[in-house]
């Protein structure tokens, strides 16, 4: 009965009142007393403050990218254009709404006439073994090339961090795609020089 005497009176509080969770874990490792828990007053701790998600612009993407140390040329729909490990990327704002962040690659070659259906075959193969890049053929006017896209919705905005993600992601895993793509094709024939 003394032991909850503090609650029959309406006193101050059990002893250990105000301590910390981990005041009353070090004094129960010390052998001082029974670890018993804080009592919980509603009130957290002070942690790091909210990251905040901002607007998604072409300016901001073209920030980012640059701060990052990497090169890209602006084009003059806003879009960004550059070359990593030897790839021609496109960074850019797409959607009705500009809401979508879309980071899409070029392989540099097209595919042979006799290989298309083993390159449709290999991005179909990607795709349903991966998340992301997604991997497509595409036809230009001089035949038909290979694509990868990641496309992220920004809508509601994000945080730099996640824009990097989101390009770096999506510019490392559309490298790894054309580098594997090109380990299976056969060799560019070069013009033997004039003797």
């Amino acid at each position: 009965v003394s032991r909850w005497s503090w609650w029959r009176r309406g006193g101050e509080g059990p002893p250990d009142a105000g301590r910390s969770a981990t005041d009353n874990l070090q004094r129960a490792a010390d052998g001082r007393e029974d670890a018993r828990p804080a009592r919980d007053t509603g009130r957290r701790p002070p942690g790091p403050p909210p990251v905040r998600t901002s607007p998604v612009t072409a300016a901001r993407l073209l920030e980012i990218i640059t701060d990052r140390g990497y090169h890209v040329r602006t084009e003059p729909d806003g879009s960004l254009t550059g070359v990593w490990d030897g790839y021609q990327f496109h960074i850019r704002l797409a959607g009705e709404e500009q809401d979508f962040l879309s980071v899409r690659g070029l392989w540099g070659r097209l595919v042979p006439e006799e290989l298309r259906g083993a390159v449709a075959q290999a991005a179909n193969d990607w795709n349903r073994d991966k998340i992301w890049p997604t991997v497509f053929t595409a036809p230009t006017p001089d035949g038909v090339g290979v694509r990868t896209e990641i496309m992220a919705d920004v809508g509601a905005g994000a945080t730099d961090r996640q824009l990097l993600d989101i390009i770096e992601g999506g510019l490392s895993a559309g490298v790894q795609f054309f580098q594997a793509l090109g380990r299976s094709m056969p060799p560019i024939e070069e013009p033997s020089p004039e003797v």
